[in-house]
């Protein structure tokens, strides 16, 4: 995929959609592939068989069933001749988006972080769900012209419902901790901002700690600072931009909120040892060979 023209080609990166059409014969897709890992996955069997294997192992689908796997947790799905359904996949980003600072937030990053498995709903929570993964799916098909608000309407409707069919009353609204949940809040800060170079005072004024609380927990959970762990992810986006697509290396400098090329050029050498340049040439060569080495993720984080 070469996206070229204006920015808003990049909601075209951050959704996936496709429906499991009827076949004569079994359908297998891989779903972590190098760009494929790093969405979030909702998989709903609409009719016929199934089997989903993730990170926790193989999980049988029949019809009817809603799954949720977070980022870097799915492997393959294969569905048996005559199923048909729908697999959508989501960026940190788009996450992000739905999530926002919401009230019931702290339980939609909650369910967007864990294995969610919905066996054969009730008709009428199972319409909705179905109804908004379709609607970010005919979205999706807009590519440029999509709107990223639509998305993120539909996906928090998603998050929303997944929430409720899998959450009991005695559930601990709280189980990963005070801790944990600021730095979930973080990321998902981080991922809808890193573009707009917020300093880490920002981040720490929005979830409502201090500088220094913010840097003991970063430094404490993930061995990173704040300022680091954002780095991190513009670097991780300007290694995805440079080997995915012919954008211009001032292109993507503008991209990712820098002034200059040169501010950017220096920036980027930091990290990687080389200009964005140098390392587009020697990134590519090394992809060709099936080997291209990607800066940290937010695997690590809670």
């Amino acid at each position: 995929m070469n996206p070229k023209g204006d920015a808003s080609w990049l909601v075209a990166r951050d959704v996936l959609a496709q429906p499991i059409d009827p076949a004569l014969h079994v359908q297998r897709w891989s779903l972590d592939g190098r760009d494929a890992s790093a969405l979030s996955r909702a998989i709903h069997l609409q009719s016929g068989h199934g089997v989903l294997a993730d990170v926790e192992g193989e999980l049988p689908l029949r019809a009817g069933d809603v799954v949720w796997l977070p980022a870097g947790a799915a492997r393959w799905l294969r569905v048996e001749a005559g199923s048909t359904g729908i697999v959508v996949g989501v960026s940190d980003l788009l996450l992000a988006l739905a999530i926002g600072q919401r009230a019931d937030a702290t339980n939609l990053r909650q369910v967007s972080q864990r294995r969610c498995v919905v066996t054969a709903p009730e008709p009428g929570p199972r319409e909705e769900l179905l109804h908004s993964l379709r609607a970010i799916q005919v979205e999706s098909k807009r590519g440029a012209q999509a709107s990223c608000s639509y998305l993120a309407a539909h996906l928090a409707l998603v998050l929303i419902m997944l929430w409720r069919l899998t959450t009991s009353e005695r559930d601990e609204p709280q189980a990963l901790g005070p801790g944990a949940q600021r730095l979930l809040r973080f990321r998902h800060l981080v991922e809808a901002q890193f573009r707009a170079h917020w300093p880490v005072w920002r981040y720490a004024d929005e979830l409502g700690v201090s500088t220094d609380r913010l840097h003991e927990l970063c430094a404490q959970r993930l061995g990173r600072s704040p300022l680091q762990l954002v780095h991190q992810r513009l670097v991780r986006e300007a290694c995805s931009l440079l080997v995915e697509t012919d954008l211009s290396v001032a292109r993507i400098a503008s991209e990712l909120g820098f002034g200059t090329v040169s501010s950017f050029s220096r920036f980027f050498k930091r990290w990687q040892g080389h200009g964005p340049q140098a390392w587009r040439v020697e990134a590519r060569r090394h992809r060709l060979a099936g080997k291209v080495a990607q800066p940290s993720s937010y695997a690590d984080w809670p």
